[in-house]
């Protein structure tokens, strides 16, 4: 009995000691550190355009020949307001020559000026686009030369804004005083000065 005793005794010990062995086989050493708070940030890309301290400001010249200066000028400060350099573009848009009826002299001028909306005044006014007094591109104003503009300007050498970085850019135009006669009487010319902002990155240029 004493025996029989020892012996269970015995393999307790042993199903303890092995028990034990095999828990000590999975303990290790470790140490660690976090870095902690990782996050992507995008920066920004942004413009103002301001004239005389009004941004976005268009001009409207209105009652051309009163005093028969038919040019001037209108210039923005365009300012890269983001954290990333951009690349300047500008082009023109929307650009609409009216008619606007026709009176007598017109009519004596322009005899089919009734049965055309289109009128002349634009193709007539040459837009010089300067930056920092510096002519960049320039056209008429003509319906059909609306993209000029900023195809002549994607064609630049880029021009590039660094983070708070302004130009000034200036729009001179001039109409000829011998090009033009009855035929501009009421005649109008209206567009949008688009001005654009795109990150310069490896790659294409990007279309104007």
């Amino acid at each position: 009995m004493k025996s029989n005793k020892k012996l269970l005794i015995s393999v307790l010990v042993i199903a303890v000691t092995t028990l034990v062995a095999g828990a000590a086989t999975f303990a290790f050493f470790s140490a660690r550190r976090t870095a902690s708070t990782n996050k992507f940030a995008v920066g920004t890309l942004d413009l103002n355009v301001n004239s005389g301290g009004t941004d976005n400001e268009p001009f409207v010249i209105e009652n051309m020949g009163e005093n028969g200066n038919l040019s001037g000028s209108k210039s923005w400060t365009v300012k890269n307001t983001g954290t990333l350099p951009g690349r300047l573009l500008f082009r023109i848009q929307n650009l609409t020559n009216d008619e606007n009826g026709c009176n007598d002299p017109e009519i004596e001028a322009e005899p089919n000026c009734a049965n055309d909306n289109l009128g002349e005044l634009g193709a007539l006014i040459t837009l010089h686009v300067s930056l920092d007094g510096t002519e960049q591109v320039s056209s008429t104003l003509a319906t059909d030369q609306e993209a000029k503009i900023g195809q002549d300007w994607n064609a630049l050498t880029p021009i590039i804004l660094q983070p708070g970085e302004e130009r000034t850019l200036t729009l001179n135009w001039a109409l000829d005083e011998n090009a033009y006669g009855n035929e501009i009487q009421s005649d109008s010319v209206s567009f949008d000065a688009n001005f654009r902002l795109i990150q310069q990155i490896a790659g294409p240029s990007p279309t104007n």
